[in-house]
């Protein structure tokens, strides 16, 4: 098999060894007391290990490395940090290691002890056709792991998201009202439409909206024409909005941020997914909300906030699916399962990061609970594990099942997850 690190941090972490003392290649006897607290950040892999050498014993910290000359490698000879490591933990010792002062680093080698059921039942997950390596085991998983493996992949899932919006909080010196905007703007573009709707956020700033929210006409001329739907007026209520429009433009000073419609996807989606109705159905959520940051993170109301978001577009854009073009059918505003799509990735993330930067878990508990009284997703992902039998009950699971199948699963993270820990200890 292919040793990587991984491996030989969980192997060294638990323990999976013959015996419990060992040699070490200089031949002084080990005995481990405490293998170390996992290092999350730059420095060696285990700190505050204790073990004894000899008669001695000795407390700090265990680097671990699949070639011994990898020390040499990764450039630790230069490296404070490393000086205070009493065991180097390797697989193959290709080359003695020394300090800055020619002292020689004990070295123990891993192969030598290893547990060979354990390497060859890892080998055999690892290996498998399947796209969820542990399949052929589940069924053995008790409902134990299966419930970690639920919240260690949500929560991996939730700090994901929040980095990837993170910077843009930073960028707004962490004014939240704004943040919350140009979030809620982006997912109200779903995922075809979301790179458009966030850029037109950005050149369209809550403070322009929030002087004319009183006034849906006002709100649909701002943003369908800095959205660059305005351009070449179709019909009279074009014109009316362009005219608006023109106006406020000058007065805010709009010129620079104007988009055009071939910033907009229409292709492969309906007509009640258009970007020209998701435009009408956000210029009638801001009119009738206090606040994106009010409404989703201070006072959310997991009861109510889907009639919030499913609010009747203005008459216009009840008959209309873009501008001079008729609907066959009434357009009465954000169906069910779009709300609650909406909920689940703009919400969820607006808690989870509003209570990180306040340190307040009150926040990160509503967006658990929001996660659990909205329903499980229906995708591929979903499918797959249904047909092992692990069915997601609400949001919560389906979003940690998710994560678990692009996160772990298809990078061969087995190591990482409570069901492949589990798996391997029996």
């Amino acid at each position: 098999m292919t040793v990587r690190e991984e491996f030989m941090s969980y192997v060294w972490r638990y323990q999976r060894l013959r015996g419990g003392e060992y040699l070490t290649t200089d031949g002084q006897i080990l005995k481990v007391i405490r293998t170390g607290v996992v290092n999350v950040n730059s420095g060696p892999d285990f700190d505050q290990a204790r073990i004894i050498l000899g008669d001695i014993e000795w407390v700090g910290s265990v680097e671990l490395h699949v070639k011994a000359s990898d020390w040499n490698l990764h450039k630790h000879p230069i490296d404070y940090a490393y000086d205070k490591v009493i065991l180097h933990v390797v697989w193959e010792n290709d080359l003695e290691i020394k300090r800055p002062d020619g002292s020689i680093i004990p070295t123990f080698t891993l192969k030598t002890y290893i547990e060979q059921d354990f390497v060859r039942r890892f080998d055999e997950i690892i290996k498998s056709n399947t796209e969820i390596k542990c399949q052929a085991h589940i069924s053995e998983v008790s409902e134990l792991a299966k419930s970690s493996m639920f919240e260690k992949a949500l929560a991996h899932r939730l700090e994901s998201k929040a980095k990837v919006f993170l910077p843009i909080l930073k960028e707004l010196k962490n004014d939240f009202e704004e943040f919350s905007y140009r979030i809620f703007c982006r997912f109200m573009g779903f995922k075809l439409n979301a790179e458009a709707f966030q850029k037109l956020a950005e050149n369209l700033p809550l403070s322009v909206i929030r002087k004319h929210k009183d006034n849906l006409q006002q709100l649909e001329a701002l943003l369908f024409g800095q959205a660059g739907f305005l351009e070449n007026p179709q019909d009279d209520y074009a014109v009316s909005l362009k005219t608006e429009y023109d106006f406020l433009k000058q007065k805010y000073n709009l010129q620079n941020g104007v988009m055009n419609r071939s910033h907009w996807q229409f292709l492969r989606t309906r007509p009640g997914n258009f970007p020209t109705v998701r435009l009408a159905q956000l210029a009638s959520i801001l009119h009738q909300i206090s606040g994106v940051f009010d409404v989703f993170v201070l006072h959310l109301d997991v009861k109510n906030i889907g009639d919030v978001l499913r609010v009747k577009p203005s008459a216009y854009w009840q008959e209309h699916y873009d501008f001079g073009k008729k609907s066959a059918k009434p357009m009465l505003g954000m169906g069910k399962s779009s709300a609650d799509v909406l909920l689940l990735n703009c919400a969820s993330l607006l808690l989870n990061i509003y209570s990180s930067e306040t340190d307040n878990p009150l926040y990160f508990q509503k967006a658990i609970k929001l996660l659990e009284e909205l329903k499980p997703e229906s995708n591929v992902i979903i499918g797959k594990w249904d047909m092992l039998g692990i069915k997601a009950r609400d949001a919560f699971e389906s979003q940690a099942l998710i994560e678990q199948y692009n996160g772990f699963c298809t990078l061969n993270r087995c190591l990482a997850c409570p069901i492949g820990h589990e798996i391997l200890r029996k």
